[in-house]
């Protein structure tokens, strides 16, 4: 049993963590309202609204724990909190207690997907070194630049990897079946993708969205790896006409087929990915950029963070009334 300040500062945490659960509840029954207006945005602003859906459990979790604080410092401010905020025992936390369960089974949980995405992440580098071991001098290919890696394979791929030094991959066969524009377009997509590091983008927010549910979790990554794409397509766009990129995005995706391996979706950007007739609609119509809109942002975290600090409120009364009887 702990007494005073560091059961406070324990009860603070359970708190947060409870907090966050309920956050996580909450939106994920929220998730597939939230997908049908995301894709109504441009690229940019849904990657920002998208980063801000993920990391909110985390800030109302930290929220939930300040609303808390001043009942479980007695303060005279917690009067008109004390119905909706109020916590048991405060100066007291049991080691063998329920609360202490809740933040074994966080930090286990933290553990598990740190090392399972770290096993990735070395598998991915692995796979990516035996790629590079096939890869061709620039010879012959004209002056395609030094940060591309030629891959001496038939199948027809083109893509970004690499966690920390990022390149673009392209393998022979798709460079014989396109043209010299058309490997410009492609080139210039995934050097996209690097400037805007996308592939570390990618695994962060994989790592962000791992806190969902894995149906949730996948909707979220196919929305982000979308919206990443679409971001470099754009970008392409101030080089090439719009036209010309669809038109060979068409070509790549009918050229190519599964070459990805054993290199992990997070941490890898295809040209010819996620939804090819939403990046070609958005090409065609001139997808405008747009603003988030954060005045509904706020509004919605705040409406989330009180449902999330009732639920911690009537979680713990349940709870605590199952344990003492």
């Amino acid at each position: 049993m702990l007494i005073d300040t560091s059961a406070i500062l324990l009860n603070l945490l359970n708190i947060a963590l409870i907090g966050l659960f309920a956050a996580t509840l909450l939106l994920s029954s929220l998730s597939p309202f939230f997908a049908r207006w995301a894709t109504q945005l441009s690229a940019g602003a849904r990657q920002e609204i998208l980063w801000s859906f993920v990391a909110a459990p985390w800030l109302v979790g930290i929220l939930c724990a300040l609303l808390f604080l001043p009942s479980l410092a007695e303060s005279e401010s917690a009067i008109w909190l004390g119905r909706l905020a109020h916590w048991h025992h405060p100066y007291v936390f049991y080691l063998d207690s329920w609360h202490s369960a809740v933040l074994l089974f966080f930090v286990l949980g933290i553990v598990y997907v740190l090392v399972r995405s770290g096993l990735k992440a070395v598998r991915h580098t692995n796979a990516l070194q035996i790629l590079t071991r096939l890869s061709q001098t620039h010879s012959g290919y004209g002056d395609i630049g030094r940060d591309v890696v030629v891959l001496d394979s038939q199948a027809p791929a083109a893509f970004s990897a690499g966690i920390f030094l990022p390149r673009c991959y392209v393998t022979t066969g798709l460079m014989e079946q396109v043209s010299e524009t058309e490997l410009g377009i492609i080139l210039d997509h995934e050097r996209a993708h690097i400037r805007h590091k996308d592939t570390e983008k990618k695994l962060l927010f994989s790592l962000f969205a791992s806190l969902y549910p894995k149906p949730v979790a996948r909707g979220l990554n196919r929305l982000f790896s979308l919206a990443s794409e679409q971001r470099a397509d754009a970008q392409v766009c101030t080089s090439y006409g719009n036209f010309d990129i669809a038109q060979t995005l068409v070509k790549v995706a009918r050229l190519q087929r599964c070459f990805a391996g054993n290199l992990h979706p997070a941490m890898v950007s295809h040209f010819a990915a996620d939804d090819i007739d939403l990046r070609i609609r958005a090409l065609v119509f001139h997808e405008r950029s747009q603003l988030p809109p954060w005045g509904y942002c706020l509004l919605f975290l705040g409406v989330i963070t009180l449902f999330s600090t009732v639920g911690v409120d009537a979680l713990h009364h349940v709870v605590e009334a199952a344990f003492s009887h």
